[in-house]
């Protein structure tokens, strides 16, 4: 009984969570409710037996997403004036209709997926079925890099794109970055230095065990690559990292990194097994254990790059 009231409130929550991120008066007060929006779902991804999307929402939807939008709302703080208490949002009879909308969409579309028919074979018993051929335990990663692997592939793509459009449309160097302390004059807070050097390991210990767990048990290179932003995002909060007008040649190679050798091991597939986005025979392993460690790095450094709003990275001197 008690596990049916914890689904229930959580439910609820998510619902008073959404309402609330959408409509409420004050903009701070919105990203605070996206956030644990995003905290909630990721409790009720862990309670539907969904480790891998659990993680994702964790790191991405709440910690990611919401340091950017924390970035951006200080941004519009600055842009309209040090000295406004907020910064300007949408209006609030806008903001209930779009979330009236979307709630009358959910429901039509929920409707019509449930009187669709059931298939015949489902692709998820299918695909479990076909894990021993790629020497995977993991059918979260296998459906990732296999099955689904042109979605995959896409969604790298979307992901490079994202970041080159926000070069175009925004400026070049946004209002995120290290508190007051670093400004000429100020000294670090004491506990800044030893808190950096305390994470960074265990940040980049948490990354390394995600994406080599990712073959066998919950993990993989989205939940790495976003946990590796997450790193790139303390050390540009801390003055660690300065944003740049230009990036380097590794930078740039980096970024592309995760996208090339995904394709470059899908063309393999093409010789060997006759189709694209396959694996040869024996290889699918070590092919895929190749790829999510530079779609991690790819994704770790465009998210943090999102993030800064900068083209590059420097170290502080």
């Amino acid at each position: 009984m008690m596990v049916w009231w914890l689904d229930g409130l959580l439910a609820l929550g998510l619902l008073w969570l959404a309402w609330q991120a959408v409509t409420a008066p004050r903009l701070f007060r919105s990203v605070v409710m996206f956030i644990v929006f995003g905290l909630f779902m990721s409790l009720c991804w862990a309670r539907l037996a969904a480790p891998d999307l659990a993680l994702a929402e964790a790191a991405i939807g709440a910690g990611l997403t919401g340091a950017l939008l924390l970035s951006a709302y200080r941004a519009l703080l600055v842009r309209h004036g040090a000295g406004r208490e907020e910064a300007p949002g949408i209006a609030p009879a806008l903001a209930r209709a779009i979330a009236v909308g979307s709630g009358v969409l959910f429901a039509v579309l929920a409707g019509i997926l449930l009187t669709l028919p059931g298939a015949e074979a489902p692709a998820g018993r299918e695909a479990l079925a076909r894990m021993e051929e790629l020497a995977l335990d993991n059918p979260v990663t296998g459906v990732l890099l296999v099955f689904r692997a042109y979605d995959t592939l896409m969604e790298m793509g979307v992901l490079l794109l994202a970041l080159l459009g926000a070069r175009v449309v925004a400026e070049p160097l946004r209002a995120a970055g290290p508190g007051p302390w670093r400004r000429p004059g100020l000294s670090e807070p004491v506990l800044v230095a030893p808190l950096v050097a305390l994470l960074v390991p265990l940040i980049v210990l948490v990354a390394g065990y995600l994406l080599w767990a990712g073959t066998t048990a919950p993990g993989g290179a989205f939940q790495a690559g976003a946990v590796l932003a997450a790193l790139g995002v303390l050390l540009r909060l801390t003055g660690r990292l300065r944003p740049t007008l230009t990036n380097s040649l590794y930078e740039r190679a980096v970024l592309v990194l995760g996208l090339a050798v995904f394709t470059a091991a899908g063309a393999l597939g093409l010789g060997t097994e006759g189709y694209m986005l396959s694996y040869p025979a024996g290889w699918s392993y070590p092919l895929i254990l190749v790829v999510e460690t530079t779609l991690m790095l790819s994704i770790a450094l465009t998210l943090a790059l999102l993030f800064s709003g900068s083209n590059g990275f420097r170290g502080a001197r």
